[in-house]
């Protein structure tokens, strides 16, 4: 039964494609606690790597950089996000990077969370979850979220024509399409400024 069971994890694992994972992520194969020692066993075996407490990856390693391949801190924060169901997006200086209008690497991964405020250290990288109302980050897409929080972090000021036209870049028909409908009731100049960059498909 141990062996069919780490068999199920770790075909899910491969199936779904899980960079990081937690019991959480396996409660339809068997009740937790049962997942819970499985994956202990699975540690001790060497076979997954603990991130945090309750939080794991594959043991694998590049052989060309003969470094771990490790889960990045983006795909961590989801795996916790899960982990507690909340809903989440990047915020900050974080959201420009990941848009691509920064290059810095944010000191602190900073998301947005329909959760308690909470922080954790990944990789000596401070991971804050900041608590925000629900309204302003469920029945969102990813996208259209993470135009939001670029276009709220760069201010009315600093969105010109260089920003719409590589954010409109960035964004597919359908995600230009999501945003429009998704935010009819946002803040009139963050709704201006998203009206600019999704009105015509590329």
């Amino acid at each position: 039964m141990k062996t069919e069971l780490k068999s199920l994890i770790l075909q899910k694992i491969k199936k779904t494609n899980l960079k990081s994972f937690s019991c959480y992520d396996f409660v339809d194969i068997a009740p937790y606690k049962t997942i819970s020692k499985s994956l202990e066993r699975m540690e001790d075996a060497g076979e997954i790597k603990r991130i945090i407490y309750g939080v794991y990856c594959l043991s694998l390693f590049d052989e060309v950089l003969k470094l771990p391949i490790l889960p990045s801190i983006d795909d961590v924060a989801n795996c916790i996000a899960r982990k507690h169901k909340w809903s989440i997006c990047p915020s900050g200086n974080l959201a420009l990077n990941i848009m691509g209008l920064s290059t810095q690497v944010p000191a602190t991964y900073s998301y947005l969370s329909s959760g308690p405020y909470k922080e954790y250290f990944i990789y000596s990288n401070k991971l804050c979850f900041k608590r925000t109302m629900a309204k302003e980050i469920i029945n969102y897409s990813y996208k259209t979220l993470l135009l939001i929080q670029c276009i709220k972090t760069l201010g009315k000021e600093n969105i010109n024509n260089d920003v719409i036209i590589l954010l409109k870049n960035k964004l597919s028909n359908e995600d230009k399409e999501k945003a429009l409908k998704e935010t009819l009731a946002t803040t009139i100049w963050i709704r201006d400024i998203i009206v600019s960059i999704c009105k015509e498909k590329l």
